[in-house]
């Protein structure tokens, strides 16, 4: 492991410099010709001023495999690697925000309906890389417009509660007329067990007597998705 994150410092300021102006150059006339880890290599940039960024990216697209699964490591998974510590994690942490905050920007715009690909494209920038389960639920008003969006559970790798009255009491709090729900599967698998079927119904069975609607449950895999509404399941 020591071997394959050796970092090597630039031997010389002025050739560091000078492959960093030509790389940028080229990125400016052609940024869909650029292979995945030459853009890590220029998102390394300015976390390493005088290292070789070209090597560290290569070394990481080798460990964790793609351009996504570097920018969603966790914390821990970047400073266990010798070379690297807290500023790497919090510019990869700020760079998830940054999509997260994109994502998001749509549905505040428009109307909130069942499978909305822009619901989907949110959370699998928010949840896809999760290592653990989390229950999140998209607040809705009359209008079908997002009032909030939050996290109310987060459980193991393989399950996470759903606890209807915290639901109930948080759309209360919001006004909400309707609500979304969502939650990840770290096994990769999109398709929704026989606990998550009987907790939606029920949930689904006690909001409907506060005259809230369920739109949607929405789970979250690392390359796909599944919709209870999509499946009739609500």
């Amino acid at each position: 492991m020591n071997e394959v994150f050796k970092f090597n410092n630039c031997s010389s300021v002025n050739c560091c410099l000078g492959h960093r102006q030509r790389l940028k150059k080229k990125f400016l006339l052609s940024p869909k010709s650029f292979l995945d880890y030459e853009i890590l290599e220029m998102l390394l940039f300015g976390i390493f001023s005088r290292k070789d960024t070209k090597t560290i990216a290569k070394n990481l697209i080798q460990k964790f495999g793609t351009l996504k699964a570097v920018i969603f490591a966790s914390e821990q998974e970047i400073k266990k690697i010798p070379g690297l510590g807290e500023s790497t994690a919090v510019f990869f942490k700020l760079l998830r925000e940054t999509f997260a905050r994109l994502s998001l920007q749509p549905l505040k715009e428009e109307p909130i309906i069942a499978s909305n690909i822009h619901v989907i494209e949110y959370y699998r920038n928010l949840l896809s890389m999760e290592r653990k389960e989390q229950f999140r639920v998209m607040f809705i008003n009359n209008k079908n417009k997002l009032i909030a969006e939050e996290q109310l559970q987060q459980g193991t790798v393989d399950q996470t509660p759903i606890y209807p009255r915290e639901v109930i009491q948080r759309a209360l709090e919001h006004g909400a007329s309707a609500i979304i729900l969502v939650h990840n599967h770290p096994s990769g698998s999109p398709y929704p067990s026989k606990e998550d079927i009987i907790a939606t119904k029920n949930l689904s069975s006690v909001v409907q007597r506060i005259n809230l609607k369920l739109l949607d449950h929405i789970i979250i895999a690392e390359n796909s998705n599944y919709s209870f509404a999509e499946h009739n399941l609500l």
